[in-house]
């Protein structure tokens, strides 16, 4: 059995203390964790204590226990208006960490980056404490009838709310680039769908290309970001393209006259890509080898299959099979024999995507006539989902995960 030993120290100089917090590691993959022995003085030590137990039981990995098999524990001080100073250091067998906080948002930050190390260090799988959310806001409908809406992003934990757009348009199909600095996504804001991308840092906006008809959809690959799976009308009806966003070079993958194609996904390796058309009658699932062109029919099934996600671990998509949409999960290479729902026939999920993790999946629940965030743990059944956000106010939407 392997064992890891970590040293984690947090100082507020400006107090002049230098606590100790040890990480000590028994195992690789252990599920018990303790936290009893973090103390926290001020306002921003206590909300880095909160965000670090969120973010570890969140991620699916561990159980709270009083005596877990990983410990956490020392002190961590500084209160908020106050130069709060941590240093954070791992002398063990991995890495040097330092880090210092002035306020209790830095504070957070750097809570979410310590849980992502220890997933790291504990389990060798990737952390979704540094992950966000793209999310559509709506807050109303216009005298027209129009929804208004508008595109957000924010940590996966609900918190940093940034407001990329103002237009008050209808907005669907947000995707993050590889990095999560831009999100693509389709706006109605010159009266017709079209591609936009923003800038998450500057919050500019701009329009992708311009082409007659329709353009939605876009999606960058995860191994070459130059390179967008896009849905174009503008030769006919709306079919499967891939371009490249230097050139604006065109390669056309589906040629269905009598069809339409929609919300492309590209497989983890970039070598496919997963959409829905409805050229067998109802929208259904399919995949395309990118290199060849070759497309085969992926979901078999009656009813209605849409708004696919690729992740590591197979498609998750909605699905409406003589009941409400739910979600559920499949292999592209196993086909409708590989398929499980993630949710319950009576309840009423939509646009899903996948967590960074390959585990995790994030979803838009309707209950009546509200619209609220879920996430849902696709490796623990009967696991709760639990949402970001919390309380009445606006819709939300289409949420995207950055990967």
């Amino acid at each position: 059995m392997k064992r890891f030993f970590f040293c984690l120290s947090l100082t507020a100089a400006v107090l002049g203390a230098a606590p100790v917090i040890d990480v000590n590691v028994e195992g690789v993959a252990k599920q018990s964790l303790s936290l009893a022995g973090v103390s926290a003085s001020g306002a921003g030590a206590e909300a880095f204590r909160k965000t670090l137990q969120n973010d570890l039981i969140r991620c699916g990995w561990y159980r709270l226990a009083a005596n877990g098999q990983v410990k956490v524990s020392g002190a961590v001080l500084g209160a908020a208006g106050v130069q709060e100073r941590l240093a954070v250091a791992w002398p063990g067998k991995r890495f040097a960490w330092e880090r210092s906080a002035g306020d209790v948002q830095q504070a957070r930050r750097h809570a979410h980056e310590l849980a992502d190390a220890i997933v790291e260090a504990t389990t060798g799988e990737k952390g979704i404490a540094q992950s966000r959310f793209a999310v559509v806001v709506k807050t109303g409908t216009s005298r027209s009838g129009q929804a208004i809406e508008d595109l957000y992003v924010c940590d996966y934990d609900g918190y940093n709310l940034i407001r990329l757009t103002s237009d008050g348009v209808p907005i669907v199909g947000p995707r993050f680039s590889p990095d999560g600095r831009k999100v693509y996504f389709t706006s109605y804001r010159k009266g017709f769908p079209a591609v936009f991308v923003a800038d998450v840092a500057t919050r500019s906006v701009q329009q992708l290309a311009s082409f007659r008809g329709l353009s939605t959809g876009a999606v960058p690959s995860p191994a070459d970001p130059n390179k967008l799976a896009i849905i174009l009308s503008h030769q006919g009806n709306p079919e499967l393209y891939v371009m490249d966003a230097r050139t604006k070079h065109l390669t056309r993958l589906t040629r269905t006259k009598l069809a339409a194609e929609a919300s492309p996904c590209w497989s983890p390796d970039g070598r496919r890509i997963c959409y829905v058309s409805d050229a067998a009658g109802s929208p259904q699932l399919y995949v395309v080898d990118v290199a060849s062109g070759q497309s085969r029919r992926l979901t078999l099934g009656r009813g209605e299959s849409v708004q696919p996600d690729w992740g590591k671990h197979g498609i998750v998509f909605a699905t409406k099979r003589g009941s409400p949409y739910r979600l559920a999960v499949i292999d592209p290479d196993k086909g409708e024999s590989s398929l499980r729902y993630l949710t319950p026939v009576n309840e009423i999920y939509e646009s899903p995507s996948w967590a960074p993790d390959g585990r995790h999946v994030v979803a838009s629940r309707t209950q009546g006539r509200t619209r609220t965030l879920w996430v849902l743990d696709a490796a623990e059944k009967g696991e709760a989902p639990y949402q970001p956000f919390s309380g009445s106010g606006p819709q939300w939407l289409n949420p995207a995960w950055s990967k």
